[in-house]
Protein backbone atom coordinates (compact mmCIF):
# COMPACT_ATOMS: atom_id res chain seq x y z
CA UNK A 1 0.00 0.00 0.00
CA UNK A 2 2.80 2.16 1.00
CA UNK A 3 4.26 2.23 -2.02
CA UNK A 4 1.09 2.29 -4.60
CA UNK A 5 0.73 5.65 -2.19
CA UNK A 6 3.77 7.24 -2.96
CA UNK A 7 3.75 6.20 -7.29
CA UNK A 8 0.58 7.98 -6.81
CA UNK A 9 1.78 10.93 -5.78
CA UNK A 10 4.76 11.05 -7.99
CA UNK A 11 2.31 10.59 -11.09
CA UNK A 12 0.07 13.47 -9.69
CA UNK A 13 3.45 15.47 -9.42
CA UNK A 14 4.73 15.05 -12.78
CA UNK A 15 1.04 15.41 -14.47
CA UNK A 16 0.45 18.68 -12.38
CA UNK A 17 4.30 20.25 -13.48
CA UNK A 18 3.34 19.20 -17.37
CA UNK A 19 -0.17 20.53 -17.11
CA UNK A 20 1.68 23.84 -15.59
CA UNK A 21 3.95 24.18 -18.52
CA UNK A 22 1.37 23.32 -21.38
CA UNK A 23 -0.62 26.62 -19.99
CA UNK A 24 2.12 28.15 -20.21
CA UNK A 25 2.63 27.24 -24.07
CA UNK A 26 -0.56 28.18 -24.38
CA UNK A 27 -0.50 31.17 -22.62
CA UNK A 28 2.39 32.60 -25.29
CA UNK A 29 4.62 32.55 -22.07
CA UNK A 30 8.23 30.86 -22.17
CA UNK A 31 10.08 30.45 -19.36
CA UNK A 32 13.58 32.44 -18.96
CA UNK A 33 16.83 31.36 -19.23
CA UNK A 34 19.23 32.21 -16.45
CA UNK A 35 20.89 35.06 -16.30
CA UNK A 36 24.71 34.94 -16.74
CA UNK A 37 26.83 35.85 -13.77
CA UNK A 38 28.13 39.68 -14.34
CA UNK A 39 25.99 40.55 -16.56
CA UNK A 40 24.10 43.85 -16.87
CA UNK A 41 21.10 42.18 -16.28
CA UNK A 42 22.64 40.30 -13.44
CA UNK A 43 24.03 43.13 -11.88
CA UNK A 44 20.63 44.02 -11.85
CA UNK A 45 18.77 41.82 -10.67
CA UNK A 46 20.92 41.78 -7.29
CA UNK A 47 21.15 45.51 -7.00
CA UNK A 48 24.95 45.59 -7.01
CA UNK A 49 25.08 49.04 -8.62
CA UNK A 50 23.43 52.34 -7.70
CA UNK A 51 20.12 52.25 -8.60
CA UNK A 52 20.49 56.05 -9.52
CA UNK A 53 21.82 55.00 -12.88
CA UNK A 54 19.29 53.70 -14.72
CA UNK A 55 17.08 57.55 -13.59
CA UNK A 56 19.87 59.33 -14.93
CA UNK A 57 18.37 59.37 -18.28
CA UNK A 58 19.13 62.96 -20.05
CA UNK A 59 23.09 63.95 -20.66
CA UNK A 60 24.67 67.32 -21.71
CA UNK A 61 27.77 67.77 -22.70
CA UNK A 62 30.43 69.88 -24.19
CA UNK A 63 34.22 69.57 -25.07
CA UNK A 64 37.11 70.38 -27.97
CA UNK A 65 38.54 68.56 -30.72
CA UNK A 66 41.41 68.45 -32.63
CA UNK A 67 41.41 66.64 -36.11
CA UNK A 68 43.71 65.73 -39.13
CA UNK A 69 42.97 69.72 -40.58
CA UNK A 70 42.45 71.37 -37.79
CA UNK A 71 40.41 72.01 -34.64
CA UNK A 72 36.78 73.12 -33.50
CA UNK A 73 34.28 72.84 -30.31
CA UNK A 74 31.21 70.87 -30.29
CA UNK A 75 28.08 70.63 -27.88
CA UNK A 76 25.91 67.27 -27.54
CA UNK A 77 22.66 66.98 -26.10
CA UNK A 78 21.81 62.63 -25.48
CA UNK A 79 18.59 60.88 -23.72
CA UNK A 80 18.89 56.98 -22.91
CA UNK A 81 16.00 55.12 -24.73
CA UNK A 82 17.37 51.67 -22.94
CA UNK A 83 19.62 51.04 -20.05
CA UNK A 84 22.87 50.69 -22.93
CA UNK A 85 21.21 52.90 -25.35
CA UNK A 86 21.09 56.39 -25.90
CA UNK A 87 20.27 59.17 -28.72
CA UNK A 88 22.24 62.18 -29.27
CA UNK A 89 21.64 65.45 -30.83
CA UNK A 90 24.88 67.29 -31.68
CA UNK A 91 26.62 71.03 -32.89
CA UNK A 92 30.11 70.94 -34.23
CA UNK A 93 31.92 74.03 -35.65
CA UNK A 94 35.66 73.11 -36.74
CA UNK A 95 38.42 75.15 -38.45
CA UNK A 96 39.03 73.00 -42.16
CA UNK A 97 42.87 74.19 -43.33
CA UNK A 98 44.35 72.46 -46.47
CA UNK A 99 47.37 69.65 -46.47
CA UNK A 100 49.58 71.31 -48.71
CA UNK A 101 49.20 74.94 -47.51
CA UNK A 102 52.69 76.65 -46.42
CA UNK A 103 52.92 79.44 -43.83
CA UNK A 104 55.34 82.20 -45.52
CA UNK A 105 56.46 85.62 -44.81
CA UNK A 106 57.82 88.19 -47.05
CA UNK A 107 61.58 87.60 -47.05
CA UNK A 108 62.48 91.18 -47.30
CA UNK A 109 60.37 92.76 -44.56
CA UNK A 110 60.67 91.38 -41.04
CA UNK A 111 58.22 93.38 -39.64
CA UNK A 112 55.83 91.57 -42.41
CA UNK A 113 52.48 89.08 -40.96
CA UNK A 114 53.11 85.64 -42.41
CA UNK A 115 49.94 84.30 -44.87
CA UNK A 116 49.28 80.89 -46.26
CA UNK A 117 50.29 80.85 -50.07
CA UNK A 118 47.92 79.82 -52.25
CA UNK A 119 44.92 80.32 -49.72
CA UNK A 120 41.94 81.31 -51.38
CA UNK A 121 39.32 80.96 -48.87
CA UNK A 122 39.50 80.66 -44.72
CA UNK A 123 36.97 77.48 -44.49
CA UNK A 124 34.94 77.38 -41.33
CA UNK A 125 32.64 74.51 -41.12
CA UNK A 126 29.31 74.14 -38.99
CA UNK A 127 27.62 70.71 -38.29
CA UNK A 128 24.16 69.71 -36.97
CA UNK A 129 23.23 65.65 -36.49
CA UNK A 130 21.33 62.98 -34.76
CA UNK A 131 23.17 60.02 -34.24
CA UNK A 132 22.94 57.10 -31.44
CA UNK A 133 25.36 56.37 -28.48
CA UNK A 134 25.40 52.76 -27.45
CA UNK A 135 27.75 51.33 -24.69
CA UNK A 136 29.59 48.01 -24.99
CA UNK A 137 31.11 48.31 -21.64
CA UNK A 138 29.05 49.31 -18.75
CA UNK A 139 30.29 51.09 -15.78
CA UNK A 140 29.06 50.76 -12.78
CA UNK A 141 30.86 52.06 -10.09
CA UNK A 142 34.63 52.94 -10.80
CA UNK A 143 36.55 51.98 -14.51
CA UNK A 144 36.00 53.06 -17.95
CA UNK A 145 32.90 52.84 -19.65
CA UNK A 146 33.34 51.84 -23.34
CA UNK A 147 31.14 53.19 -25.79
CA UNK A 148 30.75 53.30 -29.63
CA UNK A 149 28.64 55.92 -31.66
CA UNK A 150 27.46 57.20 -34.92
CA UNK A 151 25.82 60.50 -36.26
CA UNK A 152 24.74 61.89 -39.68
CA UNK A 153 23.16 65.20 -40.64
CA UNK A 154 23.91 68.41 -42.39
CA UNK A 155 27.47 70.30 -42.63
CA UNK A 156 27.81 73.71 -44.06
CA UNK A 157 31.00 74.47 -44.96
CA UNK A 158 31.47 79.15 -44.71
CA UNK A 159 34.08 80.43 -46.89
CA UNK A 160 35.41 83.46 -45.88
CA UNK A 161 37.61 84.95 -49.23
CA UNK A 162 41.22 85.85 -48.20
CA UNK A 163 42.68 89.43 -47.96
CA UNK A 164 46.38 90.38 -48.26
CA UNK A 165 48.34 93.40 -47.97
CA UNK A 166 49.92 94.01 -51.38
CA UNK A 167 53.15 96.08 -52.10
CA UNK A 168 53.55 98.83 -54.47
CA UNK A 169 55.31 99.81 -56.74
CA UNK A 170 57.88 97.24 -56.48
CA UNK A 171 60.72 96.43 -53.78
CA UNK A 172 61.40 98.66 -51.77
CA UNK A 173 57.71 99.37 -51.33
CA UNK A 174 56.61 102.62 -51.37
CA UNK A 175 53.06 102.02 -49.78
CA UNK A 176 50.32 99.11 -49.50
CA UNK A 177 46.94 98.19 -50.55
CA UNK A 178 44.68 95.77 -49.32
CA UNK A 179 43.12 93.27 -51.73
CA UNK A 180 41.51 90.00 -52.32
CA UNK A 181 44.09 87.47 -52.80
CA UNK A 182 44.19 86.57 -56.57
CA UNK A 183 46.50 84.36 -57.93
CA UNK A 184 47.19 85.67 -61.30
CA UNK A 185 48.49 89.12 -59.88
CA UNK A 186 49.88 88.64 -56.26
CA UNK A 187 52.95 86.21 -55.79
CA UNK A 188 55.54 86.21 -52.94
CA UNK A 189 57.67 89.60 -54.43
CA UNK A 190 54.67 91.70 -53.79
CA UNK A 191 52.57 90.50 -51.28
CA UNK A 192 53.61 92.29 -47.70
CA UNK A 193 51.34 89.94 -45.51
CA UNK A 194 47.75 88.89 -44.88
CA UNK A 195 45.10 91.85 -43.85
CA UNK A 196 42.91 91.69 -40.71
CA UNK A 197 41.27 88.42 -40.43
CA UNK A 198 37.63 90.26 -40.46
CA UNK A 199 38.21 91.13 -44.05
CA UNK A 200 36.26 89.98 -46.40
CA UNK A 201 33.42 88.92 -44.02
CA UNK A 202 30.49 90.20 -46.12
CA UNK A 203 31.34 88.33 -48.97
CA UNK A 204 31.56 84.70 -47.45
CA UNK A 205 30.17 82.10 -49.57
CA UNK A 206 28.35 79.25 -48.52
CA UNK A 207 28.64 75.42 -49.44
CA UNK A 208 25.72 72.84 -47.93
CA UNK A 209 25.93 69.68 -47.74
CA UNK A 210 26.17 66.40 -45.15
CA UNK A 211 28.24 64.37 -42.64
CA UNK A 212 28.31 61.25 -41.68
CA UNK A 213 30.52 59.92 -38.60
CA UNK A 214 32.10 56.84 -36.28
CA UNK A 215 33.53 56.89 -33.16
CA UNK A 216 34.23 55.13 -29.53
CA UNK A 217 34.28 57.08 -26.61
CA UNK A 218 36.02 56.17 -22.97
CA UNK A 219 34.00 57.44 -20.41
CA UNK A 220 35.86 57.90 -16.62
CA UNK A 221 34.28 60.06 -14.31
CA UNK A 222 34.15 58.83 -10.98
CA UNK A 223 30.98 60.38 -9.96
CA UNK A 224 27.76 59.31 -11.77
CA UNK A 225 26.12 62.45 -12.19
CA UNK A 226 29.25 63.95 -14.22
CA UNK A 227 30.57 62.90 -17.72
CA UNK A 228 34.33 62.93 -18.62
CA UNK A 229 35.23 61.17 -21.73
CA UNK A 230 37.84 60.71 -24.61
CA UNK A 231 36.61 59.86 -27.90
CA UNK A 232 38.15 59.28 -30.98
CA UNK A 233 37.31 58.55 -35.12
CA UNK A 234 36.40 59.54 -38.54
CA UNK A 235 34.37 62.26 -40.17
CA UNK A 236 33.40 62.85 -43.63
CA UNK A 237 31.93 65.64 -44.86
CA UNK A 238 30.52 65.72 -48.75
CA UNK A 239 29.63 69.05 -50.32
CA UNK A 240 27.04 69.50 -53.34
CA UNK A 241 30.31 71.55 -55.21
CA UNK A 242 33.99 72.10 -55.47
CA UNK A 243 34.85 74.26 -51.96
CA UNK A 244 37.25 76.81 -53.31
CA UNK A 245 40.13 76.80 -50.30
CA UNK A 246 43.29 76.52 -52.63
CA UNK A 247 44.53 78.02 -55.55
CA UNK A 248 46.47 76.36 -58.54
CA UNK A 249 45.22 73.08 -57.63
CA UNK A 250 41.82 70.97 -57.68
CA UNK A 251 39.53 71.18 -54.54
CA UNK A 252 37.33 67.98 -53.95
CA UNK A 253 33.73 68.27 -52.72
CA UNK A 254 34.84 66.43 -49.68
CA UNK A 255 36.62 66.17 -46.42
CA UNK A 256 37.69 62.74 -45.03
CA UNK A 257 39.16 63.56 -41.06
CA UNK A 258 40.09 61.79 -37.99
CA UNK A 259 39.37 63.13 -34.62
CA UNK A 260 40.51 62.74 -31.27
CA UNK A 261 38.00 64.93 -28.60
CA UNK A 262 37.37 65.57 -25.01
CA UNK A 263 34.22 65.61 -23.08
CA UNK A 264 32.68 66.91 -20.34
CA UNK A 265 29.16 67.45 -19.26
CA UNK A 266 26.58 65.77 -16.56
CA UNK A 267 23.62 63.61 -16.26
CA UNK A 268 20.29 64.63 -14.20
CA UNK A 269 16.85 62.72 -13.65
CA UNK A 270 14.39 62.72 -16.35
Amino acid sequence: MHKKATSSILILLICAVSMGTLMAQEDGTQPLPEVPKGSVADKIKDRSFDDTQVLLKQEFTGGAMLHTQGWGLLLRRAKNKTFLKKRLFELEVVSMEHPKEVRSVNPYYENSNSYNYGELNQIVVSRVGYGRHNVLYAKFDKGVEIRYLYVGGFSLAWAKPIYLEIGYPAIPYEYVATERYDPDKHSVDNIFGRSSVFKGIDKMGFYPGMYGKFGFSFEYARKQKNVRSLEAGVIIDYYIQDVPMMALIDNDPYYLTFYLAVNFGFKWYR
